[in-house]
């Protein structure tokens, strides 16, 4: 079942709409601003439902700094490109530096999260597919490009998210979701204590600047080490460099059985002992991105609820962050007879 509702004005001037696709139990909110995640009900144990996924009110919020990219849908290029460049073919393409010398997010100000999507609703498969588009050599990249999400709820109640890049010469893809969740309730405080584990026996090592260096470092024996279920809390100040260097987690998680080709497979699996909640998220990508929210600092989100570190977590399948520039790592350049894709399955359920 799929609802619509206004959610303000984009600074475009464009009216915003909410999409609400139910199913299974559950209820996902989404907007045609930047094609980003609002909202999310989930029951727990006892059958009551609350959201999950830390945000804004309005699009107000989405459209002004919003430096934690609550919900976004990121691209073309998600997380960090060092040196702010990369080169296709020969070709160097330069993105902006927003982050030191480096690139964060491709550009946190006009970004595929800060744009108008053209949204259109499958009522027969309960999904809105959004599409975007850019021209050829936008926001520092090749290609007359489109990009699409599709966000659908199955009657059993799990949701699916799909992204895809066609472009009509060789560019680079990365898109990813970056929704920050706690499975107590967006605004129910620290999720320290909800026990996480992650199918990844390597990660991403970062440099000073939090840019992947190039090392795939085994989990054991580091506090990066989810395989077993352990509450994100445990580790996240240890004095272990990796989680000095991003304050927390903040590393992309290379999650196993990626080779020799990306299909749907188990990544995370989460618990709030608290609410009886649980999630499951599996992914086609190499990597996730864990982060613990280690920055969030916001007053009268939603709810007028009140977000600091650590009130939420995301977890942002990817590819491995500065990969066009690591030639070890899997790559994502795509093009005419190569789309991107990228699949997100999320599955909620109680202990």
């Amino acid at each position: 079942m799929i609802s619509t509702a206004p959610f303000g004005t984009a600074p475009d001037g464009s009216a915003v709409t909410r999409f609400e696709i139910s199913g299974g139990g559950i209820a996902v909110r989404i907007m045609d601003f930047g094609a980003t995640i609002v909202g999310i009900d989930v029951p727990d144990a006892h059958g009551a439902s609350a959201d999950i996924v830390l945000g804004y009110p309005t699009v107000d919020g989405y459209a002004g700094a919003n430096p934690s990219c609550y919900g976004a849908t990121i691209g073309p290029s998600a997380n960090r490109i060092g040196g702010a460049r990369l080169t296709i073919d020969g070709t160097e393409w330069r993105l902006a530096a927003n982050e030191g010398e480096n690139n964060l997010h491709t550009d946190l100000d006009h970004g595929l999260h800060k744009r108008m999507w053209t949204a259109e609703v499958d009522e027969e498969a309960n999904a809105v597919r959004m599409t975007c588009a850019l021209a050829h050599g936008e926001l520092g990249l090749p290609g007359e490009r489109t990009f699409s999400a599709e966000f659908s709820v199955s009657p059993q109640g799990v949701f699916t998210l799909r992204y895809t890049c066609d472009s009509d010469r060789r560019t680079f893809a990365n898109m990813t979701n970056h929704t920050y969740f706690n499975l107590a309730g967006h605004g129910a405080g620290s999720v320290r204590d909800q026990v996480v584990s992650v199918a990844a026996s390597r990660f991403a090592v970062l440099d000073d600047h939090s840019v992947s260096t190039g090392e795939l470092r085994d989990v054991a024996g580091t506090p990066l080490d989810f395989r077993t279920p352990k509450p994100l809390g445990r580790d996240i100040e240890s004095d272990y460099a990796q989680i000095r260097i991003a304050n927390g987690f903040d590393h992309c998680m290379v999650v196993d059985g990626f080779w020799p080709c990306g299909h749907l497979r188990p990544a995370l699996h989460a618990e709030d002992p608290a609410s009886g909640r649980t999630m499951d998220i599996r992914i086609t990508a190499p990597g996730a991105h864990l982060y613990t929210g280690n920055f969030c600092d916001d007053v009268h989100a939603k709810d007028d609820a009140t977000y600091t570190a650590n009130s939420g977590f995301a977890f942002e399948p990817e590819y491995i962050p500065n990969t066009p520039n690591i030639p070890s790592f899997p790559q994502c350049f795509c093009g005419p007879d190569h789309p991107f894709e990228s699949v997100i399955e999320y599955r909620f359920g109680t202990i």
